[in-house]
């Protein structure tokens, strides 16, 4: 059949939880901090991430967490811990936030080390753009990514955003570097298709 594509299936529970085939995608909460703190304790993930300090200490989960459910409350930021439904457990997070265009938001995610190449992060990603697209009415999704993280680059393609541009962003960890800018426009609604 030409043309046809198997998508998982997504189910958005409430703008606080989304479920797809093989994960939950769910607000972070406190008691996440003791399964966020070790797997961001490792250089591999981290030095991939813009905005992540190192050591990744439990100090910095619970921070991250808090300001995650203020963001979610001010509708700014909508963030989800990654669980795999075969065992519950926690193996990491994605998160969209919105803009200063409220019709943009940015997407962002990390796994842990032993949870890369099973497909979880291309899973959650698209999970989170279809959320974005179809539940927040935004029009553009927007990543960025270090130019050497073809892994991430991947993830960004399979998810539906198309490279952009390359341009500087500031890092925690290694000052201002260059980045590669992606994005997605959320198709027109044509005759009640999209």
């Amino acid at each position: 059949m030409r043309g046809f594509s198997l998508r998982p299936r997504v189910r958005v529970v409430a703008a606080h939880r989304i479920d797809t085939d093989r994960l939950v995608l769910r607000s972070p909460v406190v008691d996440d901090a003791a399964a966020i703190s070790p797997l961001l304790a490792n250089w591999d993930i981290v030095h991939w991430l813009v905005r992540v300090p190192f050591p990744y200490r439990y100090e910095h989960a619970i921070s991250w967490i808090e300001r995650s459910i203020a963001e979610r409350k001010a509708g700014v930021g909508f963030p989800f811990v990654i669980i795999r439904r075969d065992d519950n457990r926690l193996i990491g997070s994605v998160d969209l936030s919105i803009e200063d265009d409220s019709s943009c938001g940015m997407l962002g995610y990390w796994l842990g080390v032993d949870f890369w190449g099973e497909g979880y992060a291309t899973e959650a990603a698209k999970a989170v753009v279809d959320f974005a697209f179809e539940r927040l009415d935004l029009r553009e999704i927007n990543a960025s990514v270090l130019p050497e993280n073809e892994r991430s680059v991947r993830v960004l393609e399979k998810a539906g955003l198309r490279y952009v541009d390359r341009r500087l962003e500031d890092t925690v960890e290694r000052g201002r570097v260059e980045t590669d800018f992606f994005a997605a426009r959320r198709q027109p609604v044509r005759h009640g298709v999209r």
